[in-house]
């Protein structure tokens, strides 16, 4: 296939490129620079936040994945911050969806990155793509950017919406924030540690990405997590264990919301217990559903070990 990939310079979008050419696929990317002139054809400029965007130069494409926006774990929310993280979301996913629409061949499908942030804080609560959606800003966010691809729906197009959760790679995110302190011996369980966390591994982001480009029958929300979600208790444990360090510097939920702000709290505090039961209900298998497993790949085993054949494809 000749597949459009937005956000492709982030970690998600770097292995999926390198998977998704290496399986004989044609990727174009959008870029928001001039593309490079020795790239044949396989990068189109685009500048979504003033709306610029020509779908004539797309040429045949027959599915697209938009990865792009703002990163979301980092740095303190400001009112500045939230409003990037939430338009570069809404308006570059809108102008795809519309620029797909307006093509006299439409792609296939599109697959939109979203989060398990959707449902916000759950408690104990099991989540399946039929629940609704919670509270605060990430789920407010996650509302706007799934319905910013209408148009592409309503033109007949297969639209998917991904809802990631903590991607665990040691390329960047959740891990490479937290193996500083637990080396350090610093690291301990947020708040009282009850919390949820529903992760899953970038070598299953991308197999499963790719795994839905051929399954027609799979629309609409998709919970991107492994099946088996943990207490943040259990990730710390498995984190001090994996690392053969001690955790004890527990940080209380009061801390964590003074320090990060209401980023630590959605991101850190929330609890969501998400469980991926479109993709388990189609057949697709996890490489990795154990989270030691995948600790001990990520933050022991060289990177040429973590790659074997896609589970699921």
């Amino acid at each position: 296939m000749r597949i459009l990939v937005s956000g492709g310079s982030g970690m998600v979008g770097r292995e999926l490129i390198a998977t998704l050419t290496h399986d004989g696929h044609q990727v174009v990317q959008l870029v928001r620079r001039r593309p490079n002139p020795n790239a044949r054809n396989t990068e189109i400029e685009w500048d979504p936040e003033h709306g610029a965007f020509d779908s004539a130069t797309l040429g045949r494409i027959d599915a697209a994945i938009h990865l792009g926006g703002v990163p979301i774990f980092g740095s303190r929310w400001s009112s500045d911050r939230k409003l990037q993280i939430r338009e570069s979301r809404v308006r570059s996913t809108r102008l795809l969806a519309q620029a797909l629409a307006s093509m006299s061949a439409q792609p296939n499908v599109l697959i939109v990155a979203s989060a398990v942030g959707y449902y916000g804080d759950r408690g104990e609560e099991p989540l399946t793509e039929d629940s609704p959606p919670g509270d605060g800003f990430l789920a407010e966010t996650a509302v706007r950017w799934e319905t910013a691809p209408d148009s592409a729906r309503e033109a007949g197009i297969r639209v998917v919406h991904a809802r990631f959760g903590l991607i665990l790679s040691r390329q960047g995110g959740l891990l490479s924030k937290l193996r500083l302190p637990f080396q350090t011996a610093l690291g301990g369980k947020l708040g009282n540690g009850r919390q949820w966390w529903s992760w899953i591994s970038l070598v299953d982001v991308v197999n499963g990405l790719s795994y839905i480009l051929g399954k027609e029958e799979i629309s609409g929300p998709v919970n991107f997590t492994a099946p088996t979600p943990v207490r943040n208790e259990e990730f710390t444990r498995l984190m001090a264990k994996t690392l053969s360090r001690p955790a004890w510097f527990n940080v209380p939920a009061p801390v964590v919301k003074l320090v990060f702000g209401q980023m630590g709290d959605e991101m850190m505090l929330y609890s969501q217990r998400a469980f991926p039961e479109i993709l388990r209900a189609s057949g697709f298998e996890w490489r990795y559903d154990d989270l030691g497993d995948i600790l001990r790949q990520e933050l022991i085993t060289s990177r040429s070990d973590r790659w074997g054949n896609a589970s699921g494809r």
